[in-house]
Formats: C-alpha cells, structure tokens, sequence
C-alpha cells in the first residue's frame, strides 16, 4: 500500500500522471505494436510486420506534438521516446535486416552502432551541461534542427522499410517505368539515411565531444 501511496502523491503530485499522461500511453503502445510486429514479422508476415513499424514511425511523431501541445514533457517520457527509436527504428528493423540480408549484416550492424552511440552520447552531453540541443555552433546541426532534420528522418525511416518490403515484393508496378513501386521509392530515401549518418558522425558525435572534453578540463583546472 506504501507504494501505491507514492504513486499516487509524491508531495502533493502523483506520479501517476506523469505515467499515464497521453504521450507516454502513446509509447506504451508503440512499444506493444512494435512487439507484435516483430513477432509477425519474423513468422514472415512482411505486410503485418511493415504495417506496424510505420504507424510506430507515426506515433512518434503524434506523441510528441501531442507532448508539446498539452505541455505534458517529461524527462522519463523523454528518455522513453529515445529508448523506443533505438529500439523500433535502430534494432528491430535491422536485427529483420541482417536476417534477410546475411552478407550484408556486419554494414547493417555499424550501422546502427553508429546511430545509436552518436545519438545517445550526444543526449547525455547536453543534459549534463543544460546544453540545448536546438542552440549549436555546429552548422551541420544547426540545419539539421530545422525543416531537413524532418525530412531526413523520414527518408531514413521509409529507406529502412522499403529495403525491408522489397525483400518480398518490389510493391505496385509502376506504368511506362515498369519498375515496383517500393524500389522506385528506396533510392530516394537513401539520401535521407547517408545525410542523418553524415550529422550523426560529424554533428551530434564531434560537439557531445568536445562538449564533454570541454567539462572535463574546467574540472581539471
């Protein structure tokens, strides 16, 4: 009972509403969706399996925006959210990759090593220092927050699922072109995963650096 007590009024606030507040019931549900999906998936229910890795790429976006709106930003629902694009966007779709793709498995998976250890490293360097994250003397960066980070993300996105599709079909045959309609729309996206893996290494991974170079000589001197 002692327990359910704190939940429920921790100073006068309840964790339970940040728990259960709408953006992260969201990520309660794309991290089911994500589950099954996998799960279908990998008895190789392509269709199924597509179908919720896009609406997860949805409801990232929604939870979000709906986040912001109500203002109803958390650090745990923060922390959640990034937890749930390594998970979804990184590691399950190309753990399904290197499964379809054995030779090109050791690529897929620097791939998302990349990704993932620039990203995370980048987040904690800014929260160690209250840097933000939208304010960078990096110029790389400094575009990426703006209109082209949402495209980019979303090219890198349908790349990965479009690489996925084709592995079981090529999609509608487009006329005159004579070519299906998921390859048509994978090479353009490629752009979108060789820009997000250029910031990554060189934007987010070279200023969490120095960033964090930077503190640990301040506490030197």
């Amino acid at each position: 009972m002692a327990i359910v007590r704190d939940y429920m009024d921790y100073g006068g606030k309840r964790k339970i509403d940040v728990l259960l507040n709408a953006p992260n019931i969201i990520c309660y549900v794309r991290a089911v969706l994500f589950m099954w999906g996998i799960y279908r998936a990998l008895d190789h229910d392509y269709v199924f399996g597509a179908a919720m890795y896009l609406t997860n790429c949805v409801l990232d976006e929604v939870d979000g925006k709906i986040a912001r709106k109500f203002k109803q930003r958390s650090k745990f629902g923060e922390l959640l959210d990034v937890i749930l694009d390594f998970t979804v966007n990184e590691l399950g779709i190309k753990t399904l990759l290197c499964m379809i793709y054995p030779d090109y498995a050791f690529i897929l998976l620097c791939h998302t090593v990349i990704n993932v250890f620039s990203t995370w490293i980048y987040r904690q360097s800014c929260d160690l220092t209250d840097a933000d994250m939208k304010k960078t003397s990096n110029w790389l960066l400094h575009v990426y927050e703006g209109d082209l980070g949402y495209y980019t993300i979303w090219g890198d996105w349908i790349f990965w699922l479009m690489l996925y599709l084709v592995r079981y079909t090529t999609g509608p045959v487009v006329p005159v072109l004579n070519i299906g309609l998921w390859e048509i729309l994978m090479w353009p996206c490629l752009l979108g995963t060789v820009i997000r893996t250029v910031i990554n290494i060189f934007g987010k991974l070279v200023v969490a650096v120095d960033i964090l170079v930077s503190v640990d000589i301040e506490k030197v001197d």
